[in-house]
């Protein structure tokens, strides 16, 4: 892989695999943030789809086309003004080129987003749109229903390619505990977290998401549920942690205090998705 302020490139199995379908929605994801920021990954992108036959649409296919006569036509009447702009006209329009053929692979935030994400909430919020690593629920989480089609322990995707743009985004210490913590890599999420704790004035979200890497990683019961109970002190509206309480006490076999607090819950949120399996789990509770 190649370095870069934003993330390692891609790999040639990472590409091909892409253009299969056959990447996991985290990497999948992952790849296309590190794809909007860099022209190297986004050229090689075009060439593989080339070499792979990616089908398109006529209508697409004719812009490519076009493109490419562009060039052809202004080429050698660069070249011949100043050496070395038709190096710089190609790798231009390669980079326009390549840019519409994302949108061929539904790549569609490239449009929207041209700049990439504008910060390193923005990357981790993207990650989470795109899969629910855990059954109890990080701040600001949209909902997805649960896939088990892993061990609990297992780690979905390395994150390295995002690594660096998590960096270059000034990523404080609550974002980069959230995105180690997306990786299911207990060991530096938790210090992060950590540090985002002490901070003075420390956010129901900081207790929260500290509260979901101690439930979920090393065991630390005890911790978890002080740190879900310290997140609804400082906002008793925190929906996310009156669910992971629930949650706590649902999976520790306190019966009757989990159906408790998901009724707590549903006094906080009546009507979302997350609200729909709160209900389906305090139904459960008496079977």
């Amino acid at each position: 892989m190649i370095g870069k302020d934003h993330g390692e490139c891609l790999t040639e199995e990472t590409f091909t695999e892409y253009l299969e379908g056959g990447l996991d929605p985290p990497v999948k994801a992952a790849s296309e943030v590190h794809l909007v920021a860099c022209d190297v990954c986004r050229n090689r992108l075009g060439y593989f789809m080339r070499v792979l036959g990616q089908e398109v649409k006529p209508e697409e296919a004719n812009a490519v086309r076009a493109i490419t006569a562009e060039w052809d036509k202004r080429r050698e009447k660069n070249a011949a003004r100043r050496p070395n702009a038709s190096r710089g006209f190609r790798l231009g329009l390669v980079a326009v080129a390549a840019v519409f053929i994302l949108g061929v692979v539904s790549f569609r935030f490239v449009i929207k987003r041209p700049a990439g994400p504008r910060s390193a909430g923005q990357v981790v919020q993207l990650l989470l749109a795109q899969h629910r690593p855990f059954e109890s629920r990080m701040a600001g989480e949209p909902y997805l229903p649960i896939l088990r089609t892993r061990g609990p322990n297992d780690a979905e995707a390395s994150y390295g390619l995002l690594a660096g743009e998590m960096t270059r985004l000034s990523a404080n210490s609550h974002e980069m505990g959230r995105f180690y913590l997306l990786q299911k890599d207990f060991d530096r999420a938790i210090p992060y977290l950590q540090v985002a704790e002490r901070e003075v004035g420390a956010s129901a979200a900081v207790h929260n998401d500290l509260g979901v890497a101690y439930f979920e990683g090393n065991g630390a019961q005890i911790e978890a549920e002080r740190e879900f109970r310290h997140a609804l002190e400082a906002d008793p509206s925190f929906a996310a942690a009156a669910f992971n309480l629930a949650m706590f006490y649902e999976r520790t076999n306190a019966t009757a205090q989990a159906g408790a607090q998901w009724k707590i819950y549903l006094g906080l949120d009546s009507s979302s998705d997350w609200a729909t399996e709160a209900r389906g789990r305090l139904q459960g509770l008496s079977r």
